[in-house]
């Protein structure tokens, strides 16, 4: 019994040591949402200069056409360092999608487009999906980086990024 006496008040310390030291155990924080890109607009460097559209300037549709399925269109007409607007396409649509670039995206699958890349040769270019969108107001997040030749010189594009919300499904 003098055992049990002495047992108890130990055992109720440790469980009240216990209790307390759980009570005082930080609660991780949650881990954050991805940030959404969408305030972002167009940018991307070429040879080290950098090109930027601002967002408000930037329209985004996707269109769900019947002959070659669901596609993005992103334009801006703003000009920038010399460049007159920016126009991408693109017939990969959703996350985690690449594809090269292709000047004609109408009869080939899974292509991305830069107009201003049309006329130049050797155009090397890889886009990638990082956020797909599906309906008005859904963040886009784009990326590409790649090389192309014009004029016999060959040209770097690097931190190429799309960020900006759909503005319209057709």
């Amino acid at each position: 019994m003098k055992k049990l006496k002495t047992i108890t008040p130990i055992l109720l310390l440790l469980v009240a040591l216990f209790t307390i030291g759980q009570s005082c155990t930080p609660t991780p924080e949650p881990e954050p949402e991805p940030e959404s890109c969408s305030n972002d607009g167009i940018s991307y460097k070429i040879d080290g200069t950098l090109y930027e559209f601002d967002n408000a300037q930037v329209t985004a549709e996707i269109y769900n056409d019947a002959a070659i399925g669901k596609f993005y269109d992103i334009w801006t007409d703003q000009v920038v360092n010399g460049q007159n607007g920016f126009y991408y396409h693109s017939t990969i649509t959703e996350t985690d999608e690449s594809a090269p670039f292709a000047s004609d995206w109408f009869t080939t699958n899974d292509v991305g487009n830069i107009i201003f890349l049309n006329n130049k040769t050797n155009v090397n270019i890889t886009f990638t999906i990082f956020r797909g969108a599906n309906a008005v107001g859904d963040p886009v997040e784009i990326n590409f980086s790649g090389s192309y030749d014009d004029n016999g010189t060959t040209h770097q594009i690097t931190e190429g990024k799309i960020c900006t919300d759909i503005d319209i499904v057709h």
